[in-house]
């Protein structure tokens, strides 16, 4: 089968296997996965066909196969590649485990499972990691595949991130007020004008980071965490590798860039972390992180649609460290030498002050930890 663009995905409505789940619980699941698959470059999820009748002309097996007939009568009632089907247990949260069917063999090609609270919010970013582990590791460290093989690619390299388009403008950078307490560094604040950039939606996850360097770095192992323990001279040879295979020119951002983009680009609301003005919605941190990193966009995405840009890990900028100037400035890339190199945005370990968006930090470029990763950008795609 050619797998192009636009493919379609039909969501058929969960079964409960195990506790409670109401109707409308299942209906907030259901668009919460149609909106994360829509999301993802290439797809197209629908749940506006009649999805009680499909699931009673489907009978699917353990092995996830069904007949040549039952094939054909969904493929002629939806036009889908893939259909999603999705279990449900609950208690005093909600397990999901989600399947992703070939319309044309029969075989479940990726499965993965996400534990998600009882309320909305909850859910669509529960939901949003789900997807994300079904679509977009495709060495499949984040969920399993039952056939062997990828057939879900968005035909981007293993390595390559998800990008989200960044309008430029200009913000005001550092200690503005809705920042509260600020360390001496975050001032003066200053005018900053940054030209239109992509930046990655996600931090680069551990499957992403195999994939291209053949061996995983990080302390707490996941495919779709956030890859750790990286130092900024590491990265650079990654950056350096991705490139040679893409013929693209990913690179780190740029602080201004880094700021600009976490405090939601023109869509800001002024919010003092990336996405909100309550730590616990944006960022894994201290106080929620049980000490450990967590799947890459199971927290509130910024007004950009960006993840983790408070909390889970610091991630690297491209710039050298030093302080700001009041002058205002047009794409400042930092310090022009120095020791340090820049990290931003605080981590599983710090405290809410830490992850904040005007919050800054720095370490030596030869310096790694596992409360240490990375984002990538590029000016164009």
């Amino acid at each position: 089968m050619a797998w192009g663009q636009d493919k379609k995905v039909a969501m058929l409505e969960p079964v409960v296997k195990g506790g409670s789940v109401t109707q409308i619980e299942k209906e907030i699941i259901l668009a919460a996965l149609e909106e994360a698959i829509t999301n993802i470059p290439g797809y197209r999820a629908f749940t506006r066909l009649d999805v009680n009748q499909i699931a009673k002309e489907l009978s699917f097996q353990r092995s996830g196969m069904v007949d040549d007939e039952q094939r054909k009568r969904i493929g002629a009632m939806s036009g889908a590649s893939l259909i999603c089907i999705s279990q449900l247990t609950a208690g005093t949260n909600i397990l999901i485990k989600s399947s992703l069917v070939d319309v044309e063999t029969g075989e479940i090609v990726h499965t993965a499972n996400q534990l998600m609270e009882k309320d909305e919010i909850a859910i669509y970013q529960g939901c949003a990691g789900l997807v994300t582990k079904m679509f977009g590791n495709s060495s499949g460290s984040g969920g399993s595949s039952a056939s062997g093989n990828n057939r879900v690619s968005t035909q981007r390299h293993l390595a390559e991130p998800e990008m989200v388009f960044v309008q430029g403008g200009t913000f005001w950078m550092g200690c503005t007020s809705e920042q509260g307490s600020c360390e001496n560094d975050e001032n003066p604040v200053h005018e900053v004008t940054v030209s239109s950039f992509y930046m990655g939606k996600y931090e680069v996850t551990q499957a992403q980071w195999e994939a291209l360097m053949g061996s995983n770095p990080s302390h707490f192992k996941g495919g779709n965490l956030p890859v750790g323990n990286v130092n900024w001279n590491d990265v650079q040879m990654f950056i350096e590798r991705l490139n040679a295979a893409t013929g693209k020119q990913y690179r780190l951002p740029t602080e201004a860039e880094w700021e600009y983009a976490a405090r939601g680009g023109n869509k800001s609301k002024g919010n003092q972390y990336s996405g909100s003005s309550f730590v616990k919605n944006a960022a894994w941190m201290a106080t929620n992180s049980d000490n450990a990193t967590h799947p890459a966009g199971t927290k509130m995405a910024n007004k950009l649609g960006i993840y983790d840009m408070s909390g889970n890990v610091w991630e690297w900028c491209y710039d050298w460290y030093g302080y700001y100037s009041a002058s205002t400035q047009n794409n400042p890339t930092g310090a022009s030498s120095g020791s340090l190199r820049v990290r931003r945005g605080g981590c599983w370990d710090d405290a809410a002050g830490y992850c904040r968006v005007a919050n800054r930090s720095s370490f030596s470029p030869s310096f790694s930890n596992d409360f240490l990763g990375f984002r990538l950008a590029c000016s164009s795609e």
